[in-house]
């Protein structure tokens, strides 16, 4: 996946003429540690170029975000689980799901689907990487 391209892991694509005003700044990418200065949190680069596997919580316009990189690409859903609002973010992820750590329910990365029903229970975003910026379209 290029910089400039949106994750394309089964969410729809990023229409060519997206307003560039509807992207949000979720995290940074950046050489040191991560952390968090209470607003942005912070991604090691070296966790990206190693490839591993890891998540963080964002607060976006007032919504909580589960952030996602896995298998070498990026994914954000709903971060608090439909059932009874576990933190997805501390879920274990396996094969493009994740389990939300207080009750199992499971979550397709992707789409937000719940893997036992098939219904659509957490919701989904576009998610990109811009170089040392991840950006959401929470629209």
């Amino acid at each position: 996946m290029s910089d400039s391209q949106a994750n394309t892991n089964e969410p729809p694509e990023t229409p060519a003429n997206a307003d560039e005003g509807d992207w949000l700044l979720a995290a940074r990418i950046t050489d040191d540690r991560p952390a968090s200065d209470g607003k942005v949190k912070t991604i090691s680069r070296q966790q990206i170029d190693a490839g591993e596997d890891f998540a963080i919580e964002v607060l976006l316009a007032d919504r909580v975000i589960a952030v996602f990189r896995h298998a070498g690409s990026w994914y954000a859903i709903d971060g608090m689980c439909s059932h009874q609002g576990g933190p997805l973010a501390d879920g274990v992820v396996r094969d493009g799901c994740v389990t939300c750590p207080w009750h199992g329910w499971q979550y397709d990365l992707a789409t937000g689907i719940q893997l036992i029903n098939r219904q659509p229970l957490q919701e989904s975003f576009l998610i990109r990487q811009l170089a040392d910026r991840i950006e959401i379209r929470l629209t």
